[in-house]
C-alpha cells in the first residue's frame, strides 16, 4: 500500500475522531485492534535504546510526558529498559516486559533483522507492540511512528545543491552504521545529490550522532582535503562537531546541514553560519502514546503514520533557539514549558 494512502487513512481516522469511532470501522492501511480491548489503568512498557545522547534523552521525555500527564489516568506504571543498542539485550528486554504482563510494548528498535522473532513473539502473546521511530523487518506489529528519514536526507542534499550553486566540494556525516535511521538519512541524500552533479561528495563516516566522533573524522577530512565547501551532517552535534574541527584549522565554516538542537543553534548564532535545520522528530513519542490509548480501547490505528518534519534556516534562528536554555534541548518539542524549564533551564 502507498505511503499517500497510508497517511490518506490517518487523515481519515483523524476527521471521523478517534473515540467516536466504531471498533468495527477499519479503513484501508489501518490496524484492526479490536482483540486488544483491556480494562484500564494499563501497565505499559517500552523496550528501549537508551538515553545515549540528547536526542534520544528528549525523546524519552516525551514518552513519560505522554504517560505520566497528558494520560496520567490511563495508565498504573511505565516499566522501561535500555539496551545501548545492542540487540542481544533488547531481545531480552522485550522478553522481560512481556513476562510482566504488560498491555502495550512500545519498542524503539536497535536492530530491523534482529528484533523480528521477539516481535513477532510479543505479539503472538497478544501484547500489542508500537515500534517507534525504527522499524523491524516484518510486518507484524501493530502500528511504526517515524519521521520519513530519507525525505530528510534529500532536504538536506536539496538544500546544499541550491547553496553550492557552481557546485564544490562536501563531506557527509551520519549517524551510526547499521542503524535503518542513519542509512536512510543517508539515501536520501544520495537521491538529493544525484540532481546536483557538480557537488562531489570527498568524504563520509560514520559519527554516531557525537560531536566529539565527528570532529575527529572532519578533522581527517580537512587534512585530506584543501577544500570543503559543505557539510552535510544529520544533526546538529555532529554539526558542533565539525564547526569545532573547522575553527581549530583555522578553515573558513562553509554551509552545514543540521538539525533543532540548542547546542547547534548557540554555535551557528555565535559564528553566522548558514545553515538548514530539519527537526529530528522526538516528538513522535507522544504520537506513539497517543496511539496506545487508542489500541487499548479497541480503536482501529493506522499501521504507518509519518511524523512531520520541520526546516528552518539561519534567518529564523531567534525564532527557535533558546539562550535561556542548556545546549541540550531541542525547539521542536511537544513538552509543557514547566518540563523544559525542569530539565533544560539554566
Amino acid at each position: 500500500m502507498s505511503k499517500r494512502l497510508l497517511i490518506a487513512s490517518f487523515i481519515a481516522v483523524l476527521a471521523l475522531g478517534w473515540s467516536g469511532m466504531a471498533a468495527d470501522t477499519v479503513l484501508p492501511g489501518m490496524t484492526d485492534t479490536s482483540t486488544y480491548i483491556t480494562a484500564g489503568p494499563w501497565l505499559a512498557g517500552r523496550a528501549g535504546l537508551g538515553d545515549t545522547n540528547a536526542w534520544m534523552t528528549m525523546f524519552g521525555l516525551h514518552f513519560r510526558y505522554a504517560i505520566e500527564v497528558k494520560y496520567a489516568d490511563f495508565f498504573s506504571d511505565f516499566r522501561v529498559t535500555s539496551c545501548f543498542w545492542n540487540p542481544v539485550q533488547q531481545i531480552s528486554d522485550i522478553e522481560s516486559l512481556v513476562a510482566q504482563g504488560v498491555d502495550i510494548l512500545f519498542v524503539d528498535p536497535a536492530a530491523e533483522a534482529p528484533l523480528v522473532g521477539a516481535v513477532e513473539e510479543a505479539m503472538a502473546q497478544g501484547v500489542p507492540v508500537i515500534l517507534a521511530s525504527t522499524g523491524v523487518n516484518t510486518d507484524d506489529y501493530v502500528s511504526w511512528v517515524s519521521r520519513d528519514n530519507a525525505k530528510a536526507g534529500f532536504l538536506y542534499a536539496d538544500w546544499m545543491g541550491k547553496k553550492l550553486t557552481a557546485g564544490g566540494k562536501v563531506v557527509v556525516l551520519m549517524g551510526m552504521a547499521g542503524s535503518s535511521y542513519a542509512e536512510d538519512v543517508y539515501r536520501g541524500v544520495l537521491q538529493g545529490l544525484a540532481a546536483y552533479p557538480s557537488i562531489q561528495v570527498v568524504g563520509m563516516a560514520y559519527c554516531d550522532w557525537s560531536p566529539v566522533t565527528a570532529k575527529v573524522a572532519m578533522a581527517a577530512f580537512l587534512q585530506a582535503n584543501p577544500q570543503i565547501d559543505g557539510v552535510i551532517a544529520d544533526g546538529g552535534q555532529m554539526g558542533l562537531g565539525a564547526v569545532e574541527a573547522l575553527l581549530d584549522a583555522g578553515r573558513r565554516i562553509p554551509p552545514i546541514t543540521a538539525d533543532d538542537w540548542n547546542g547547534w543553534l548557540r554555535i551557528a548564532k555565535e559564528h553566522n553560519i548558514p545553515f538548514l535545520a530539519v527537526s529530528g522528530g522526538c516528538p513522535l513519542a507522544v504520537t506513539c502514546v497517543d496511539l496506545a490509548v487508542q489500541v487499548l480501547r479497541g480503536q482501529p490505528v493506522p499501521k504507518i503514520v509519518e511524523y512531520p518534519i520541520v526546516t528552518f534556516e539561519q534567518d529564523e534562528l531567534d525564532k527557535y533557539y533558546r539562550p535561556d536554555l542548556s545546549d541540550q534541548y531541542f525547539a521542536i518539542n511537544e513538552l509543557p514549558e514547566d518540563w523544559i524549564l525542569q530539565y533544560y533551564g539554566k
